[in-house]
C-alpha cells in the first residue's frame, strides 16, 4: 500500500466509521479525500463481510459436528435398546418355560 494511502486510512481509523460517513454525507472531504474515505469504507465493509462469512462457516461446522455427535448417540441408544430387547425376549422365553414346567409339576402326581 502506498504511504499516502496508509496515512489516510490511519486517520480514518482514528476518526471512526460513523464520523467518516457523516463527513462524507455533509461534504467535509475534498474530492481526493472523498475517494480515499469511500475506499476506506469499502475496505471496512469487505472486512466485515469476510469476518461474517468466516463466522458463519465456523457456526456451520459446529452444527455439523453437533449433528454427527447426536447421530452417534442415537446409534448407541439404538444398539442399547436392541440389546435390552434381546434380554427381555430371553427372559420371556425363560418365564414361559418356567410356567409350563410349573403347570406340569402341578398336574403330574
Amino acid at each position: 500500500m502506498n504511504p499516502n494511502l496508509e496515512k489516510k486510512f490511519s486517520a480514518f481509523d482514528e476518526t471512526g466509521e460513523d464520523v467518516v460517513r457523516k463527513n462524507i454525507a455533509s461534504g467535509v472531504y475534498a474530492a481526493k479525500n472523498l475517494r480515499y474515505a469511500e475506499l476506506w469504507l469499502a475496505v471496512r465493509e469487505r472486512e466485515r463481510s469476510e469476518s461474517s462469512q468466516a463466522e458463519q462457516i465456523s457456526i456451520a461446522r459446529s452444527a455439523k459436528d453437533a449433528a454427527w455427535a447426536a447421530a452417534e448417540a442415537a446409534r448407541d441408544a439404538a444398539d442399547a435398546a436392541s440389546t435390552a430387547n434381546k434380554i427381555a425376549k430371553t427372559a420371556l422365553v425363560i418365564a414361559i418355560i418356567s410356567g409350563i414346567a410349573a403347570i406340569f409339576a402341578l398336574v403330574t402326581p
